[in-house]
């Protein structure tokens, strides 16, 4: 259904991945995305994301996140 996310899925640069993916939210809201993905839980993490981005921002995000070479994501069904 979506992607899993681990702290120990990012490598070291992940958050130089998640700042270009979001640059262009406001300050505020890249400080709660990326403390967001400091503590992920999983499917309640994505439910915690879609309310601070909006959904379809979210499905965004995450597909830009997904699709770096940088990192390697598990999806879970």
């Amino acid at each position: 259904m979506g992607a899993v996310f681990r702290s120990k899925d990012f490598g070291r640069g992940y958050k130089k991945i998640i700042e270009n993916a979001i640059k262009d939210l406001s300050p505020d809201t890249k400080d709660s995305v990326i403390e967001l993905f400091d503590s992920w839980e999983g499917i309640s993490s994505i439910q915690k994301l879609k309310e601070i981005t909006g959904a379809d921002k979210a499905e965004l995000l995450l597909k830009k996140i997904k699709t770096s070479k940088d990192v390697d994501l598990t999806e879970e069904d």
